[in-house]
């Protein structure tokens, strides 16, 4: 269940991922500032963590000012906000 990429590794299972989409649940993961959301993940099996990450696409790929607004009321911080957006960019989207 542990997934590992790039060095680090989480207790979410990414086994149903392409590479890329790992390595996006990998950064997410690790820059979650919400321990809510870190254990809902946690306790998803993989196809849940699939969906759970097609479902936030349109977020993250789509309306990039609702994202960063939604990073800022988060309490990221601006220099984070822009590497979330960039990450999600290559990643994901």
């Amino acid at each position: 269940m542990v997934a590992s990429c790039g060095g680090s590794s989480t207790l979410v299972d990414t086994s149903h991922l392409t590479d890329q989409e790992k390595e996006w649940v990998e950064f997410s993961y690790g820059h979650e500032k919400n321990s809510d959301i870190k254990k809902a993940l946690e306790e998803l099996p993989a196809d849940g963590v699939k969906a759970y990450l097609d479902g936030q696409r349109p977020h993250l790929c789509g309306d990039t000012e609702s994202l960063m607004e939604s990073l800022k009321e988060a309490g990221y911080e601006a220099g984070e906000m822009q590497e979330y957006k960039e990450k999600a960019a290559d990643l994901i989207c």
